[in-house]
């Protein structure tokens, strides 16, 4: 590699960091938002946080390489024409054929890291979380602690005056839907949960049931009752790669998210010419809106991406990339190679 080679890198790879740590980290706070709604749903620690969070990782480097790619693409080149040195690059001789040699190569890496981690990383990374999911809306159903209001067990509104461990005391549960026109309270001086395959049990001891019907109250003490029941269980999700992606032929929501991953991916190989030509630049001469011009490419991709994906995405998706990279080229012959 030569030394211009050797600079245009440099100078990329610096722009490119500062502007992916930047909207990773915006990126990140939006997931984090959109994770902690699990929080009204069952309790998770820190821990159980940035666990989700790392199965969302793949995502949302997906959404954020590729449209940093294409700008530091072209906020590198603009840089260098701002401080002459394309000019000077072109004067001595320096065929823009090579600069776009430079980053075909780093665009072609680019798409290749974004295939593996959108069409293997995201998938197994989805699963994951939504075993992730059930198992902690699961193990919320026996998660029940003390001194708290509005917990339940089955249809068992649950209060529990302090525990241990293993071991709750002084309990009283209500239950308005036992019978039509009946209440039902239970007291216990003490209870233990246990869980027995997919059967949880809810052990209580040394207690007093009252049912309160319409003309009488019963009442019936007790050593030992068991409340039991069997949630329905969530099928966990172990799929293969090939098995998650072969659904796309059946299943058309899968084929849009597959068609929404390879789009993505190919952003970086699809636009660089576009970037390169957006930056090359003479100030004396021209005031080019290099800002405008990105906006454009990335909204006009993106909105053929959702198109095509949620119309025609096996026949669209290659058609449009190949296209796209087709109107970059053009645009980079007639503006850069006819001029340079």
């Amino acid at each position: 590699m030569d030394r211009v080679s050797r600079y245009i890198l440099n100078n990329f790879f610096q722009t490119f960091l500062s502007l992916f740590l930047t909207l990773f980290f915006l990126a990140s706070v939006v997931f984090f938002i959109k994770i902690s709604q699990l929080t009204s749903v069952f309790n998770i620690s820190f821990g159980d946080l940035f666990e989700s969070y790392l199965y969302v990782l793949p995502e949302i480097i997906v959404y954020t390489f590729p449209i940093t790619f294409f700008i530091s693409v072209a906020m590198t080149i603009f840089k260098m024409s701002k401080d002459n040195e394309t000019i000077v690059f072109f004067a001595l001789s320096l065929s823009p054929h090579k600069i776009a040699k430079v980053f075909f190569i780093l665009s072609l890496g680019a798409t290749l890291i974004l295939l593996l981690i959108s069409l293997v990383l995201v998938p197994i990374a989805k699963q994951l979380n939504k075993n992730f999911i059930n198992y902690k809306s699961m193990e919320s159903k026996i998660n029940i602690k003390a001194t708290q209001f509005g917990q339940k067990f089955q249809d068992w509104h649950v209060f529990i005056n302090s525990s241990d461990k293993t071991t709750y005391s002084n309990l009283v549960l209500y239950n308005h839907k036992a019978k039509k026109d009946e209440e039902r309270f239970i007291l216990a001086s003490e209870a233990t949960i246990d869980r027995n395959g997919s059967t949880i049990g809810f052990n209580l001891k040394n207690g007093k049931v009252f049912d309160f019907q319409a003309q009488e109250i019963r009442q019936i003490n007790y050593g030992g009752l068991e409340l039991s029941y069997s949630p329905e269980n969530k099928e966990l999700n172990n799929e293969s790669v090939l098995m998650y992606w072969t659904k796309a032929l059946d299943n058309f929501k899968r084929a849009k998210n597959l068609s929404i991953n390879i789009f993505v991916s190919f952003f970086p190989l699809a636009t660089f010419l576009f970037g390169i030509s957006f930056g090359v630049a003479n100030l004396r001469h021209e005031k080019p809106n290099i800002y405008l011009h990105i906006f454009i490419v990335v909204l006009l991709y993106y909105l053929l991406l959702y198109k095509v994906s949620s119309s025609f995405p096996f026949l669209g998706t290659p058609i449009v990339i190949i296209g796209f990279h087709l109107a970059s080229a053009i645009y980079f012959r007639e503006k850069i190679l006819k001029r340079y």
